[in-house]
């Protein structure tokens, strides 16, 4: 982000002291979002960081919590298998058919749709090894939410 960030400030600045836009940011920061996106999808599974709704979950017996966890990792498994799939799918036909963006520069399209396969293998892989680690019983159940800024509420 710190990169994207840099460049589009350089780009402005240049635009305006120089009227010399960079060649190719807008496209460049459009693929660099795709990165982002998918890249923190994985680390934020890992982290146990996605959103919640707990509202009847912090109520249930573990067994159904158990369940609940183990179809929420199954589903979520094959839900980005499937985005990987089709996702792998896009990125030969748009390598193959040297998939453009128009502009000064011809930016090719095959980098964001490679980088958001990847993301979505990470989180199928990142899925299946929650699951696992569930039904092998080194991944804990999700017992209590956390509050703002990963803060658990009970430190209060």
């Amino acid at each position: 982000m710190l990169l994207m960030m840099s460049i589009g400030a350089l780009d402005i600045i240049t635009t305006f002291i120089f009227s010399r836009p960079i060649p190719a940011t807008f496209e460049f920061i459009e693929t660099m979002i795709v990165v982002v996106a998918f890249f923190a999808i994985p680390l934020a599974q890992s982290r146990r960081a996605h959103i919640r709704v707990e509202l009847l979950y912090n109520f249930m017996p573990k067994p159904l919590k158990f369940s609940s966890d183990l179809l929420g990792f199954l589903l979520s498994a094959i839900f980005y298998a499937l985005i990987a799939n089709y996702g792998w799918r896009a990125v030969v036909i748009s390598f193959d058919q040297n998939e453009i963006v128009p502009g000064i520069i011809n930016f090719p399209l095959w980098p964001a749709r490679f980088a958001l396969f990847v993301g979505a293998m990470m989180m199928t892989i990142q899925c299946l090894g929650d699951l696992i680690g569930l039904l092998l019983g080194q991944r804990e159940l999700h017992t209590q939410s956390s509050g703002l800024l990963g803060e658990d509420k009970d430190s209060d």
